[in-house]
């Protein structure tokens, strides 16, 4: 899974990154060798380690930054997609009633 760093989320750190998404501080460096020598900071797109993503062919989807008082339904609904579908076409999402501003979602068009 990739993430944006929010720049509202000043207090982020890769301890409170790594607990959020269930993955280790040493985890985000291996899959982000830039961390062992630069800060984390905002916008920087990070690989979660451990969250898989599904691949789909170029042009048929596009990446979604999650915003601050999205809901996977609400996102769904503004895409005119089955929320259902966006659910399983983002295995990174192990709760749907969970999401987090700066996750970067699949939304696929079939």
């Amino acid at each position: 899974m990739r993430y944006v760093v929010q720049p509202w989320e000043i207090w982020e750190s890769m301890d409170t990154l790594a607990s959020r998404f269930g993955a280790t501080s040493q985890g985000l460096v291996a899959a982000n060798p830039i961390l062992s020598s630069v800060p984390i900071s905002p916008g920087m797109v990070l690989n979660i380690p451990g969250n898989a993503e599904m691949e789909f062919p170029s042009g048929t989807y596009i990446e979604y930054i999650v915003q601050p008082g999205d809901s996977i339904f609400s996102i769904a609904n503004r895409f005119r997609l089955d929320y259902r579908d966006v659910i399983s076409q983002n295995p990174q999402i192990t709760n749907a009633d969970v999401i987090w501003p700066g996750q970067i979602l699949k939304l696929v068009y079939r």
